[in-house]
């Protein structure tokens, strides 16, 4: 019943429509889709499994806390496909960066919430379940006892559930999708990011070095980006002038410098584009999130390294 009561919880927080609560809503259908997995683990690892080609490497990466590493064990034993291990990977990263980040104003959040909840539904009536269990200390709340009394199987062992019915029950409690498809909000969202780029790239040029090639920003934008978040990792980064391990952080920097090769010479505008159109004429939501996540991943280094810079220089001016 846990299960069934998030999954009730999350379209609560849908309905009200708030980037706090859509944020809380992804949250929930992913902790439940993360337990009806680990169930089905178990049913397919378990003492008397006689699933063919399990191996001790499967039984480690089915122990594992990583999600990546049981959803392969999942897609091996044909639980779910890989297509939908993609999609679950990829909001996963979103619920992550919800529970770490806190609330976020992206359009597409509340679309790919009511996306993973119809998932999760879905997948709730076809998990492997190994057996119903109920103790003598259990007791049920309001809304377990809703949910239970309207999907029991009577016809069957005591405490069984008909799922399917269980998961059509959930599906009635969501509330509509908006008018744009999840597939254009997440191309919007690319196309934002790639407008922050070239806009980011020009300001550098307007305020810096206009007369030097846009190759020489780009790559110098890179450099000082990968330096920065070197520095950082070895504990160098608050070394000004005159602090104990100036000389240490000027020679690493040094070193990287002249072995750094930058990985973009030009803003790669067609890669991007194409991306682009290819999540927004996607048929199928699942495969225009995974190629979203990954597309997104790809334009993370350039738009990070050029955003960085541009409000480095933004700093400076405004102290000038």
């Amino acid at each position: 019943m846990p299960i069934a009561e998030q999954l009730d919880r999350a379209a609560v927080e849908l309905l009200l429509d708030h980037p706090i609560h859509n944020r809380l809503a992804i949250i929930l259908v992913d902790n439940a889709v993360e337990l009806m997995a680990r169930q089905a683990i178990a049913v397919h690892l378990g003492i008397g499994s006689d699933f063919v080609g399990i191996t001790s490497k499967h039984r480690k990466l089915a122990r594992s806390q990583n999600i990546r590493d049981r959803l392969f064990v999942l897609t091996f034993v044909g639980e779910v496909t890989k297509l939908e291990a993609e999609f679950i990977l990829a909001a996963h990263d979103e619920r992550n960066a919800a529970y770490h980040e806190g609330p976020a104003e992206d359009a597409y959040l509340r679309e790919l919430a009511i996306c993973y909840f119809k998932f999760a539904c879905n997948y709730l009536a076809r998990f492997s379940k190994a057996f119903y269990s109920w103790s003598s200390a259990f007791e049920f709340t309001d809304i377990g006892r809703r949910y239970y009394d309207a999907s029991r199987d009577a016809d069957a062992l005591l405490g069984k559930m008909d799922r399917r019915k269980l998961a059509l029950l959930l599906l009635e409690q969501l509330p509509p999708s908006g008018p744009a498809t999840l597939q254009e909000l997440l191309a919007d969202d690319l196309e934002r990011d790639r407008n922050g780029v070239v806009q980011g790239l020009r300001f550098l040029i307007e305020n810096t070095f206009p007369s030097q090639p846009t190759s020489f920003l780009i790559g110098k934008a890179q450099f000082d980006w990968a330096r920065d978040l070197a520095l950082s990792k070895n504990g160098l980064d608050q070394t000004v002038f005159d602090t104990p391990r100036r000389k240490e952080a000027v020679l690493f920097a040094k070193r990287n410098r002249e072995k750094f090769e930058p990985r973009y010479r030009a803003i790669p505008h067609g890669n991007w584009a194409q991306a682009i159109r290819r999540v927004r004429s996607s048929s199928d939501p699942y495969s225009a999130m995974v190629l979203f996540h990954k597309t997104r991943k790809r334009m993370a280094f350039l738009r990070d390294a050029i955003g960085y810079s541009a409000e480095l220089l933004e700093i400076k001016l405004e102290r000038d």
